[in-house]
């Protein structure tokens, strides 16, 4: 992939499992790469969609930003809310007005389109009041400027009340417009923003009235978004003489330029911030010029630059979190009678180095929770300087890291006794990609020249068989059902100037060694025409990283905890570590007998895509404790995620957590030998008070306080809000892929199709899997029963991206039925 390609991958929790249940770990995140001339073209252009940088050049769209110089975000309190009092009259009045203007810009568009923004927006009394009230309504800068510039096509009224109070409608036509496509009750629909819901939120205004904000922040956005008020926007239509719908207005933001027609409106109705504010951008360099490391200073960083260092990652990936690295520890003897000893080293970013606790920037991560990855544009949880450069470990510069050192016994488990957690300091020597490590293991560099790639695949192909044997989701279903990984990829010729194109996925194989298209005493065993060969290199890093997660709660497990300080003795801090496990209970068989006989019925008859669809009932959701336990669908005896700081803020708490415990275990230790603790080390870097400390030898006067507690639980509501999102998101994208083919066609678009199991018995429906497509999907059957396992050719009957929907029929290709290869799955 090129620059100027933008993949969506699942989301992070399951990308190789993701069919099966969505708490697994793999990070295989690949990140829309944009080269950059400056600095500054660096820092601002990240999460504005690619589709819009066509239309605006890079700096014309740095000169725009100057403009808008986004304000820092206020606290909730600094909020004033204003009844505006408006009349019926006065309403339609500001109703009126508001139409006018939209009218004007439409029947004035391609003059509008050549507009120079810097020359209009401030030539009216409307602009300082219009000014960053459309933040997060609109995907593109280019449609936050129009919005804004909108209200200096007409005089304004004198009464300053009309022009906030059309301000008010159109930004409630925007929150209606982002309904389109939206299904399911009233109920069902809030609950799909009860993450944007504040317990300490007044009231909300009832609906069409008019209450005027005089500080905008992202609180108020936030609220917006949650109340979805569009009662407002509907009058708006009305006055336009225009539906009084959802598609109606989004309609008229399409022909306003407000919005795209590939607008995501999924994205903007969840509340997720579509851009930085220019606070948060300032305190994202602020960050980067920080040179308070308390791991330098209390000497816990190691050096480890001495460590060849692998990076391996997509092309386009830029905010790279993981590094592997393999170190001697014994060479194997002149008699062969002992063997040589590896240790396998994870460095992870050190991002707590660059956002550590109660900094600026951290909440900047908190705001998001996450990152997010759609097939039109990618939002880093972090601003791009940041997520990209500074905290990324990138190739040929030293970089911070917490770096875990395992070796690995026989069988491949882990020798619990050799586990190592240090800070480190790291220089990443090669960047490579996944096409990049298969080709070296292919040509046998990777067991020569760079015999630690061949090393570290060993060690994961190892580790995989062992988890196998522990009851892995991989061996348990060992065909699982590819997924889409949709790609854009710039194209003038194109509709909307790019084209889209498809790769269908497979996300493991253990137990079967399954390719598409494998052959059994020339008997097709396994069917499928469209999923790609497995990877090496994806199952190193896969691997490395599920070990990193064991490995992490091993050593927790060994590490000791001290409760209070020392009674006797020299003075001691508290040093307790809570850590949130993953836990996900093993399937009760015994009270699903016949279930069970069912899933082994379909995997015995070789239906391996169906056997994998029929199992995920089993399978029971993962929880998260501060108590160890097992991780069934992982094989593993514990499990804790932290492989992701850069793009999971749930990550980089673990991250904070542990680097406080080992400053602690560090600080006690020189109170032990009466050493002074050094002047720059500050209560949150140790997540304890340690203003009593008498570095004179007094004891304390009282014991030391724990401060800033971290809340594992808090901020997950943006993260759970995220999976809907890359959902739809995908969905969309994949339907208009589908769309564009059968666009103008005469002749039936068919795919082949194989039924995965029934749904509902009295319809007729079915679960299907698509395989051109990677697409799993319902179908009513129009021939009454099917048998899983059976394949046919459906044809798209119909297909509308924006509102999800696609059906499909029964092709007139042999009748619809496939009949060769008929135990195929």
């Amino acid at each position: 992939m090129n620059s100027i390609t933008c993949v969506f991958l699942a989301t992070t929790t399951a990308v190789f499992l993701l069919q099966l249940h969505p708490n697994n770990v793999v990070d295989s995140f690949v990140i829309n790469s944009r080269s950059c001339t400056t600095t500054a073209n660096k820092y601002k252009d990240h999460g504005v969609s690619r589709k819009y940088q066509s239309d605006y050049p890079r700096d014309e769209r740095n000169r725009e930003l100057q403009l808008q110089s986004h304000s820092s975000v206020p606290s909730p309190t600094a909020a004033k809310e204003i009844d505006l009092a408006l009349s019926d009259e006065e309403t339609q009045q500001s109703l009126d007005y508001l139409a006018k203007l939209i009218q004007t810009h439409l029947d004035n568009a391609e003059t509008a389109a050549n507009t120079s923004y810097e020359n209009s927006i401030y030539d009216n009394p409307a602009t300082p009041l219009a000014k960053h009230r459309f933040i997060d309504l609109v995907t593109s800068l280019k449609g936050e400027l129009i919005l804004e510039s909108l209200f200096t096509l007409l005089p304004p009224p004198d009464d300053e009340r009309l022009i906030q109070h059309a301000i008010i409608a159109m930004q409630s036509l925007l929150v209606y417009a982002m309904q389109i496509g939206v299904k399911g009750t009233e109920e069902s629909q809030k609950k799909m923003v009860r993450h944007l819901f504040r317990r300490d939120d007044p009231p909300p205004p009832p609906p069409g009235k008019a209450v005027w904000v005089s500080t905008w922040d992202a609180e108020d956005i936030r609220r917006l978004k949650f109340y979805r008020d569009g009662e407002l926007g509907k009058r708006v239509l009305a006055a336009l003489k225009r539906r009084r719908t959802a598609v109606g207005a989004f309609d008229l933001l399409v022909e306003m330029g407000v919005w795209d027609k590939f607008e995501e409106v999924s994205l903007l109705r969840s509340g997720f911030p579509v851009r930085f504010w220019d606070e948060e951008e300032k305190c994202s360099l602020e960050a980067e010029n920080n040179n308070h490391d308390p791991d330098t200073i209390l000497g816990i960083r190691q050096d480890l630059r001495h460590h060849k260092v692998y990076t391996i990652d997509s092309h386009s990936t830029e905010d790279i979190d993981d590094g592997l690295s393999v170190e001697v520890v014994d060479e194997l003897s002149e008699n062969k009678s002992q063997k040589r000893r590896l240790r396998y080293w994870i460095h992870i970013a050190d991002v707590d180095r660059w956002a550590p606790r109660e900094s600026k920037l951290l909440k900047v991560a908190e705001r998001r929770g996450t990152s997010l990855y759609l097939p039109s544009v990618t939002l880093g949880m972090f601003p791009r300087n940041m997520a990209s450069y500074v905290m990324a470990l990138t190739s040929n510069a030293d970089k911070n890291a917490l770096s875990l050192g395992v070796e690995l016994l026989d069988d491949g488990s882990i020798d619990a006794a050799s586990i190592m957690l240090t800070p480190s300091l790291i220089h990443v020597d090669y960047r490579l990609t996944y096409d990049q490590v298969d080709e070296m293991l292919d040509e046998g560099v990777g067991y020569t020249e760079e015999w630690q790639v061949g090393a570290l695949l060993s060690a994961a192909t190892k580790r995989r068989e062992h988890r196998v044997r522990q009851g892995s989701t991989e061996g348990f279903v060992p065909c699982p059902i590819p997924k889409s990984f949709l790609t854009l990829i710039e194209d003038e010729e194109k509709e909307g100037g790019y084209s889209i194109e498809l790769k269908i996925e497979t996300t493991h194989n253990s137990g079967l060694n399954i390719t598409a298209g494998s052959t059994e005493g020339g008997i097709s065993t396994h069917y499928d025409p469209f999923a790609s060969p497995l990877s090496s290199s994806q199952l190193i890093v896969t691997e490395m990283m599920i070990l990193a997660g064991e490995a992490i709660g091993k050593w927790h497990g060994l590490q000791p905890m001290q409760e209070d300080e020392s009674s006797t003795g020299p003075f001691q801090l508290p040093n307790v570590l809570t850590l949130p496990y993953r836990r996900q209970p093993a399937p009760d068989y015994k009270t699903r007998a016949e279930e069970a006989r069912q899933a082994d019925f379909l995997f015995g008859m070789n239906k391996l895509y169906p056997h994998a669809w029929y199992c995920r009932r089993f399978f029971k959701p993962v929880v998260v404790s501060e108590e160890p336990g097992p991780h069934f669908g992982m094989g593993l005896d514990c499990y804790i995620q932290w492989s992701s700081p850069i793009r999971r803020l749930t990550d980089l708490k673990v991250h904070a957590a542990l680097k406080r415990y080992l400053r602690r275990k560090r600080v006690n230790e020189m109170l032990l030998h009466n050493i002074n603790i050094p002047p720059e080390i500050t209560d949150i870097d140790l997540g304890c008070d340690i203003s009593q400390l008498r570095l004179n030898g007094e004891a304390p006067v009282s014991k030391a306080k724990i401060v800033d507690p971290i809340d594992y639980s808090s901020g997950l509501g943006m993260i759970f809000a995220a999976r809907p999102i890359q959902s739809s998101s995908t969905n969309f994208w994949l339907f208009e892929y589908v769309r564009r083919k059968v666009d103008g066609k005469e002749t039936e678009v068919m795919f082949e199709s194989i039924i995965l199991g029934c749904v509902n018995q009295e319809r007729f429906q079915y679960a299907v899997y698509v395989y051109e497509l990677g697409l799993e999907h319902r179908y009513l059957s129009e021939v009454g029963k099917l048998e899983e396992g059976e394949r046919l050719w459906l044809k798209v009957v119909s297909v509308n991206p924006r509102l999800e929907l696609l059906t499909f029929s029964l092709a007139s290709k042999s009748g619809g039925i496939h009949h060769s290869h008929p135990t195929s799955s």
